[in-house]
């Protein structure tokens, strides 16, 4: 068989999809990278640097999926190291990161071979949602999360049709601040039912998302996350009044993101830093994932 490796990036939420399926979210320049090598035999063993989750069990559904859709059926041997600077937990799709990255390099280590490069990453993001599900570790499939991770850029998506409905890359000089808190928040732990009593207000977030006002949803979004999860909403009022041009909690949170113009991040990382936690600058990333086979 062989070995694969893959790189996928993190993403921040620009509608929340679980009140309705109807998601948006925004590529950026956090990464992940997984090594996969498959050979015949019995067992998986699996090495994680930079974090440490709560189980394997994504990884092991990962390989499992990308089996079966091979016929993979007398059994393997699988090693797995996955390197990632992504903090787990915090609503920055470090999950989505993982499987994308864990199915497309198992892809490159068994050798398969698609018509096109778009092929693969559509089949790749289908085998990677359908594992996130199975894993439980998201509820709609996150299919707005994955795509971003696997397409760099803005996706706008129907998740339960699993539909990418608008993708583009964000041009000009913005940076994404991001406010890190050390408390971690899983989604099994989440109550959708504080999600739905909200769902109008997504709803119309995602048409905003839809007609171009992308940042207008964020922050629309941002309300709307706050309110359904009672987060404080001062620090997002703090860093627009400052010059952010959108902040919301990035998933279900606990982290913050912020779209800012350059100039005026400094203004926006010193309302963020008297919050407890870290602060980060990243960049938006536009590019697709990267996946090699390594003879």
């Amino acid at each position: 068989m062989g070995k694969g490796r893959a790189t996928t990036f993190a993403a921040i939420s620009i509608v929340n999809a679980l009140a309705t399926g109807l998601g948006a979210a925004l590529s950026i320049d956090l990464r992940l990278e997984a090594c996969v090598e498959i050979e015949s035999g019995d067992g998986i063993s699996i090495e994680f640097e930079g974090f440490q989750p709560k189980d394997t069990k994504l990884v092991e559904t990962c390989l499992s999926e990308v089996a079966s859709y091979v016929g993979l059926r007398n059994g393997y041997k699988a090693k797995v190291k996955i390197r990632s600077g992504i903090p787990i937990a915090r609503g920055l799709k470090s999950s989505s990161a993982a499987s994308n990255a864990v199915v497309l390099a198992a892809i490159e280590a068994l050798g398969l071979r698609f018509a096109n490069f778009n092929d693969k990453l559509r089949t790749a993001l289908d085998l990677a949602v359908n594992a996130s599900i199975k894993a439980g570790v998201t509820i709609t499939g996150a299919f707005d999360d994955a795509s971003a991770s696997m397409l760099g850029g803005l996706t706008i998506t129907d998740n339960l049709t699993r539909d990418i409905i608008h993708r583009s890359k964000i041009r000009g000089r913005l940076k994404v601040v991001l406010h890190i808190p050390e408390s971690e928040c899983y989604t099994a732990e989440v109550d959708v039912a504080r999600f739905k009593r909200f769902e109008n207000i997504f709803r119309s977030a995602w048409r905003l998302s839809i007609a171009g006002y992308w940042m207008d949803a964020m922050n629309l979004n941002g309300l709307a996350v706050s309110l359904a999860l009672g987060y404080d909403i001062d620090p997002l009022l703090g860093a627009l009044n400052v010059g952010a041009l959108a902040a919301s909690p990035s998933g279900k949170g606990p982290a913050l993101a912020a779209i800012v113009k350059d100039d005026d991040v400094d203004r926006v990382v010193d309302v963020w830093s008297n919050l407890d936690g870290e602060v980060r600058i990243v960049d938006i990333n536009n590019s697709y994932v990267s996946s090699c086979r390594e003879e």
